[in-house]
């Protein structure tokens, strides 16, 4: 018992330290299918007119219609392979879409401000991801090759899907990727550099 119980507060001890310095799982989980999402946007020169875009389909369960909720109007658009679909020109109004089978996708399209709102927080989001990454990776390979001392260097490209986010959409995800990029290097640096 004697000899034992050393041997146990320090595996504890260990274990404690070992899980917040986990490493990261080998393969990756499965990401969810992205769930089915399409805008509405003024058609330029035409305001009786719009485009309906969307991404998150499924190709393989076919065109997606159009429905259009404060009116007549109606439309569809061809699934690519990358989920996305645009549809031709359609009256101006709100809409659903969806896949006329069983299991197939359905969103309400959004529209206007809530539209912008989505597209912005879309980028945002995407941007603070990708700074993560990309600080984690650079962090790293600076402490590897034994440069404790270096300083994030940010990349400022940013991604953009789909719809253009606007100029505060556009600030915020910059603001994101640099605060995510910097966290992430940093923590890089301090894993890597203390082991």
């Amino acid at each position: 018992m004697t000899l034992f119980t050393p041997l146990m507060a320090c595996s504890l001890a260990i274990g404690a330290a070992a899980t917040g310095w986990a490493a990261t799982p080998k393969t990756a989980p499965a990401a969810a299918p992205a769930a089915p999402e399409c805008f509405v946007e003024a058609k330029a020169g035409d305001a009786t007119k719009a485009i309906v875009s969307g991404e998150g389909w499924d190709k393989a369960k076919g065109k997606v219609f159009l429905d259009q909720t404060d009116g007549t109007g109606a439309g569809s658009g061809t699934v690519g392979d990358d989920g996305k679909f645009t549809s031709g020109d359609v009256p101006a109004g709100k809409y659903t879409a969806f896949q006329n089978v069983q299991g197939g996708g359905k969103a309400t399209c959004l529209g206007g401000q809530a539209a912008q709102d989505a597209i912005n927080q879309k980028l945002i989001t995407s941007e603070r991801q990708r700074g993560a990454k990309e600080g984690f990776t650079d962090g790293k390979t600076l402490a590897q090759a034994g440069n404790c001392d270096a300083e994030p260097k940010l990349n400022n490209n940013q991604n953009f899907h789909g719809l253009v986010p606007d100029a505060a959409g556009k600030k915020q995800a910059k603001e994101a990727h640099d605060q995510a990029y910097t966290s992430a290097f940093d923590a890089a640096l301090k894993r890597y550099c203390t082991d």
